[in-house]
């Protein structure tokens, strides 16, 4: 077997490149660790797609359902300051599109069902830099012969640690708390987002869903705070904050699920034959919901590469193909890991100084046409190289 791209990793990332490329004619296969195609479950985690994530799924034949987000309120549930983003500002029809993370992946298996051998994964790679090729041996000693290793295997990336890949990673000392609920808010299609001592969180509107909920809750909060008491307890006595604030009833719809909080970066997204894509090469705080939409644009940079240079020599220059690709996505993943970064120090911090730039800061910004339609177009992916 000899594909030009070999993708160690199933999710939605690797099923994207891998439909993508093998729809332009340049062979991909998936090699993915669990034994089978995944089925949906319960629905509860969620993603929150920019419009250009969403135009790239659209432009592959991929359907699935979506709520619509046309406006963003944030404020600081400690004081004034507040931000309003509206798609109306920006000429679109949305913001933002939330699905279920559960449908998006079915969908994008499916479509690389006959390209991807499940069950095993990556255990051994060997570069051969003068014939331009790398061979892969897999967990079941099977060899493959290829010209990309595509690492799209999460932060804990096989492909990283087989690569030798230089990381930084970081601790947010935060857990996140996923759920869905039902709630009436006034607008069915605005996301609200608030920053307390309670911790940060979102609410969202959800695909329409036969068991009645209406929304989907990301609720990232300080590890002290959750210290001697589970994650219900915690949100059965601090969800009324959320509920006065927002002037609505919020009941609990799914089971909660959680998940402790880090970044990660690295260096180099390139070594010899194998690059990091998505989650393998960074990760953020979800405060924004930028993390898939981030790994979209890294696999929108790629595929335009490698479709580029296939379509221009069948014997095309691979390490060319991977640093084009690093230099268009490196920097700018660091500069939203960074900016997250910033806005989660800021927004956790009880200093009353910080409390009180915080909050002229929002409403300045909400003043500034100019600094909001910067911030909205980066939002929607309006910005992406």
């Amino acid at each position: 077997m000899s594909p030009i791209v070999t993708i160690s990793g199933g999710g939605i990332i690797g099923n994207y490149i891998s439909s993508r490329l093998n729809n332009n004619n340049i062979e991909a296969i998936v090699i993915e660790k669990s034994e089978n195609i995944s089925y949906i479950d319960e629905n509860i985690r969620t993603l929150t797609l920019n419009s250009f994530s969403k135009k790239l799924i659209d432009d592959l034949g991929i359907s699935v359902k979506f709520a619509e987000i046309k406006k963003i309120k944030v404020f600081d549930g400690e004081g004034s300051g507040k931000i309003d983003f509206s798609s109306k500002e920006i000429n679109e029809d949305n913001l933002s599109y939330v699905v279920f993370y559960n449908e998006l992946q079915s969908q994008l298996q499916e479509s690389v069902l006959n390209q991807t051998i499940f069950g095993n994964q990556i255990k051994e790679l060997n570069d051969d830099r003068e014939q331009n090729y790398c061979t892969v041996l897999l967990s079941n000693n099977e060899e493959i012969h290829t010209k990309i290793i595509a690492g799209c295997d999460g932060r804990n990336s096989n492909v990283a640690k087989l690569g030798l890949f230089n990381e930084t990673r970081g601790d947010y000392k935060q857990t996140a708390l996923t759920f869905t609920a039902k709630a009436n808010l006034d607008n069915i299609n605005s996301a609200y987002q608030i920053f307390s001592e309670k911790g940060i969180f979102a609410i969202m509107p959800l695909p329409e869903t036969m068991g009645g909920a209406t929304h989907t809750i990301v609720w990232s909060i300080d590890n002290k705070k959750l210290e001697g008491e589970n994650a219900e307890d915690y949100i059965n006595k601090n969800i009324s904050y959320f509920e006065n604030k927002l002037n609505t009833e919020i009941k609990i719809h799914s089971k909660i699920l959680s998940f402790n909080l880090s970044n990660h970066y690295f260096k180099n997204y390139i070594s010899g034959s194998s690059v990091l894509i998505g989650d393998a090469a960074h990760s953020i705080h979800p405060l924004a919901g930028q993390g898939i939409n981030l790994g979209f644009a890294d696999a929108d940079a790629f595929c335009e590469e490698v479709i580029k240079a296939y379509e221009m020599s069948i014997e095309a220059d691979r390490h060319l193909i991977l640093k084009r690709y690093e230099i268009r996505r490196k920097n700018m993943n660091l500069l939203m890991l960074k900016s997250m970064d910033f806005f989660v120090n800021l927004f956790k911090s009880n200093n009353l100084y910080m409390k009180l730039l915080r909050n002229i800061g929002l409403s300045s910004v909400n003043k500034n046409q100019f600094l909001k339609r910067f911030f909205i177009n980066h939002a929607a992916g309006k910005n992406s190289l």
